[in-house]
């Protein structure tokens, strides 16, 4: 790694990179300049500056993002995960759906101004369109970010062209693409190193890293991990949604489910994101082996991986004991790669 001296917001996000341990590599310090040019914009409420940063898992982009938000030195601003934003914006534009006088475009622009208010800048961590209903609202989310004169950061798996990849319906997305290219500055992020495996001796005491990953529930493992098994009467039902979910336990700040009861019923990645908003520590145990769930329980075990990192929950997993690092699923191989270089921050005990 290299240390970095450059003018500008650059210059402190290198010396915290320092000051925790580490020295901002090459491919990170190559966008520091971008990033610095985005807080000017800011800084002088212009509306240039927009950057969309891209890469594979691990390469250090939502680390950037956080600091970069961190440092920069106005009050307006929002630093959102684009999941939890889109499904909000989407929620409030069209809960009014079917009334009298309801119309998209009043109500989109309304559920944008709540959820932004005066905001200068808006960080986007894991930019992403997951399929063609999404397409026109995602551009029409971008139009009208740029045209409001906010400076979006923005951090994506993806390259802007690979957006919405599934060659079917690829072209509904390009005017969304086009914007991007046309505003934003475009860098990728790749040094080749997916940095959560390298620091996965020195993990956090606390946060999504603090958790384990058990392959056998075996009494001293669990005692290793500072774990009891629930007993039958703590079972109790709960609802995030529309469908009940039954948890093993759910008590002061952990959850504990079994497997079948959240990834093979009928759940959503909303009904996690309300969870993870109530308890901090989550354990699922009895998953099973990669050959015994259906696509759709995998799909929704990635969701729960992708929720609890990005809230920042402590995670516990009970099974899955042939996973070699590869995680099972038929989802997009960049989405699959993103959940893999997750999991493997969690504590492997066996």
């Amino acid at each position: 790694m290299t240390s970095v001296q450059l003018p500008g917001l650059a210059g402190p996000l290198a010396r915290k990179a320092e000051a925790e341990g580490w020295e901002l590599d090459a491919a990170q310090a190559a966008v520091l300049p971008l990033l610095a040019a985005a807080e000017e914009s800011v800084r002088r409420g212009v509306s240039d500056g927009s950057v969309y940063l891209w890469g594979p898992p691990g390469g250090g982009k939502t680390w950037l993002l956080d600091a970069f938000f961190d440092a920069v030195s106005v009050e307006q601003k929002r630093r959102l995960h684009f999941h939890d934003f889109f499904r909000e914006l989407h929620a409030r534009t069209f809960e009014g759906y079917g009334r009298k006088g309801f119309r998209e475009q009043s109500a989109f622009a309304e559920g944008l101004d709540a959820l932004l208010g005066d905001a200068r800048l808006l960080c986007f961590d894991e930019f992403h369109v997951s399929g063609p209903a999404d397409a026109a609202f995602v551009t029409r989310l971008l139009r009208q970010v740029l045209e409001r004169g906010i400076v979006l950061v923005a951090t994506s798996n993806y390259a802007p062209d690979d957006l919405l990849p599934d060659p079917m319906f690829h072209h509904l997305f390009e005017p969304g693409i086009e914007l991007i290219h046309r505003h934003l500055a475009v860098a990728c992020l790749d040094a080749g190193v997916d940095y959560r495996s390298i620091h996965a001796g020195t993990r956090p005491s606390t946060g999504f890293a603090s958790g384990h990953h058990l392959r056998h529930p075996h009494p001293s493992l669990l005692r290793e991990a500072g774990l009891s098994e629930p007993e039958p009467e703590e079972t109790r039902p709960v609802q995030p949604g529309p469908v009940p979910l039954n948890a093993a336990r759910a008590a002061g700040d952990q959850i504990w489910f079994h497997f079948a009861e959240l990834c093979e019923a009928r759940s959503a990645a909303s009904d996690y994101l309300a969870l993870a908003g109530q308890f901090s520590h989550w354990v699922v145990s009895g998953v099973p082996s990669l050959t015994e769930a259906d696509p759709y329980a995998w799909q929704r075990f990635g969701n729960v991986v992708d929720v609890l990192y990005d809230a920042g929950c402590r995670l516990d997993v009970i099974g899955f004991a042939d996973y070699e690092g590869r995680f099972p699923g038929t989802g997009n191989a960049v989405d699959l790669g993103r959940i893999s270089s997750r999991f493997g921050m969690l504590r492997e005990l066996s």
